[in-house]
């Protein structure tokens, strides 16, 4: 007969505690935890006796009924029984109970109470003085699958705070070929004092001084002609890394999802945020009309330096309202006077002076630029714009919004697109953030919901050039790249000398908003051909002793200066 299958005493189980501990630890119940804290209110109940009768269903399910009788210290006992344990560095065993009952002296337990804590239940029932308590419950989930076989495993005896002087359990598993038992506090790895398998397949043990919080817990083997099947249940303890793991299957799939995610957006943009037409590549646009009074400026099929800007990079920008104040100087709806400093190291300052109203010629947003610089009166200083400004500069931009597509240069508002590709990208990434969260927290695929996010982010940015101009806007996008290709390669010195100036001054707001002012302010400033003060060029005037030749410096402080007035009267336009 097997060592296993006699009654072995301690002495004998010596040199067994290294490889049973190690089938201990996979099942759980040696591994180390913390140490039930029990009340100081039950230190004077002392446990006299204890016995346990157990049996393994056909379902694989083990009735448990305890009995222990009890010298009561006060008016209310407690035991708790563990429902979760301790497997291995990244899972809990689980265990459910049901059918829980208790009887003292033979009654059913006054005040019984079953209540929940973080890895079991507490049973408490009411006594008085010496009382027998018995047990009845039944746990499922305790037969697991090993290297080894089958093996039935299970706490009889735990949760008590008060020591038990002897412990004796009858364990009933059919066809079980072998048993060992540990016994201790949670951790300890000490044989019991004596366990038995019987020629009747039923487990004998017996653990001489239990201590308070101390268990039993056998394990046995099953025969190959057991028809019970492992139902072992394991929880996986939540850690960051295993919730971000990085192997095939996380990867892989977090790929996959960001790969499709981008294909979406990439093909939503190809679909319905490319242009209508191909730009071409803009070659030289000459913006010279010879008229009956000689050669004039023609901006490309009548675009205004603001409608300029919006169509280039689909923004209402703070360069275009500054190229667009420009322009309505040049064509004389206002003008520009340049204030004398205080001190060399003064600031510089400009007052604006409306010069008349305006009629139909004037597109809305041109309009609303007017009314809003000079809502407060006919002059008005740059330095006093910033406050007056603020409440005013939206109707500007939405103006101008709406003018590119009554052009018909977009089908629909680019700001307005852009903000529901935006809208898109961040509900996404918010759906990311949520999954990601609910993934990290029920498994190890916490990657895919940062992918989802990921895809979210590029719709959102994807989104930013989504805007899509019609055929006839793209049209237009080829004549303006023309056109800033000549202004920044020619000049006006192949026009009559009488024409330069005009020119240049038309051409210097289309410069403004492609970048080349300093360009063509000079190219006014050349047309000074003396050494006197000059009064001015009627659209722009400078202080006493001011110079036609010193309008590049002025003209790059106005920009900069204007532009920074209108970027800090609100933080515009994207």
């Amino acid at each position: 007969m097997s060592p296993k299958r006699r009654l072995l005493p301690a002495a004998l189980l010596i040199p067994l505690t290294a490889p049973v501990a190690a089938l201990f630890v996979a099942a759980g119940f040696v591994a180390a935890g913390p140490v039930p804290a029990y009340a100081a209110g039950q230190a004077d109940d002392q446990i006299t006796a204890y016995t346990a009768d157990a049996t393994l269903t056909k379902n694989g399910a083990l009735q448990v009924k305890e009995t222990v009788d009890l010298a009561a210290g006060g008016a209310t006992f407690s035991r708790t029984l563990a429902t979760k344990v301790r497997s291995d560095s990244e899972r809990d065993r689980t265990y459910g109970l049901k059918d829980v009952s208790a009887t003292v002296n033979g009654q059913p337990a006054q005040g019984f109470k079953n209540e929940s804590t973080d890895d079991g239940r507490k049973l408490t029932v009411n006594v008085s003085g010496k009382s027998r308590i018995v047990y009845s419950y039944t746990v499922d989930n305790v037969v697991a699958d090993s290297i080894e076989g089958r093996e039935v495993s299970w706490p009889v005896v735990q949760g008590f705070s008060s020591a038990i002087p002897t412990a004796k359990l009858n364990v009933n598993v059919p066809f079980a070929t072998w048993v060992t038992c540990f016994a201790g506090r949670i951790g300890s790895s000490m044989p019991c004092t004596s366990s038995q398998l019987a020629e009747s397949a039923e487990l004998e043990i017996e653990q001489n001084g239990v201590p308070a919080g101390g268990r039993v817990t056998f394990l046995t083997g099953l025969s190959d002609r057991a028809t019970v099947q492992p139902n072992a249940k394991y929880a996986n303890h939540w850690s960051l890394g295993k919730a971000f793991t990085v192997d095939s299957s996380t990867a892989g799939l977090a790929v996959i999802v960001f790969g499709l995610g981008l294909l979406g957006a990439v093909g939503m943009w190809f679909f319905r945020g490319r242009d209508a037409a191909k730009v071409g590549p803009g070659g030289p646009e000459r913006p010279v009309l010879d008229g009956t009074d000689g050669p004039q400026f023609a901006a490309p099929d009548g675009i205004r330096p603001g409608q300029v800007g919006t169509v280039v990079d689909e923004s209402a920008d703070v360069v275009d309202i500054t190229a667009t104040l420009l322009d309505l100087a040049v064509r004389n709806y206002l003008t520009i006077v340049e204030q004398p400093r205080d001190s060399h190291f003064g600031r510089l300052d400009w007052e604006l002076q409306r010069l008349h109203q305006g009629g139909p010629e004037l597109l809305p947003y041109e309009k609303a630029l007017l009314d809003a610089v000079f809502a407060d009166g006919d002059a008005v200083l740059v330095s006093a714009l910033g406050p007056a400004l603020r409440p005013r500069l939206n109707v500007v931009r939405e103006e101008l919004y709406s003018d590119v597509v009554t052009q018909g240069w977009f089908t629909s508002r680019p700001d307005a697109d852009r903000n529901r590709w935006t809208t898109a990208g961040l509900v996404l990434l918010g759906a990311g953030v949520v999954l990601t969260i609910v993934l990290a927290i029920v498994s190890k695929f916490g990657l895919v919901g940062f992918a989802v996010m990921a895809a979210g982010v590029v719709l959102a940015l994807i989104g930013q050039a989504a805007p899509a101009r019609t055929a006839r806007g793209a049209a237009v996008l080829g004549r303006v790249a023309g056109l800033q290709h000549y202004l920044a390669n020619e000049s006006s010195a192949d026009l009559p000398e009488s024409h330069r100036l005009e020119f240049a001054s038309r051409c210097l707001p289309y410069a403004a908003v492609l970048g080349l002012t300093e360009k063509w302010a000079l190219e006014i400033a050349a047309t000074d051909d003396d050494d006197d003060p000059d009064a001015g060029i009627g659209w722009y005037s400078g202080p006493e002793n001011w110079h036609l030749s010193d309008i590049g410096e002025s003209l790059s402080n106005f920009v900069t200066t204007f532009g920074g007035t209108l970027t800090t009267a609100r933080r515009l336009f994207g």
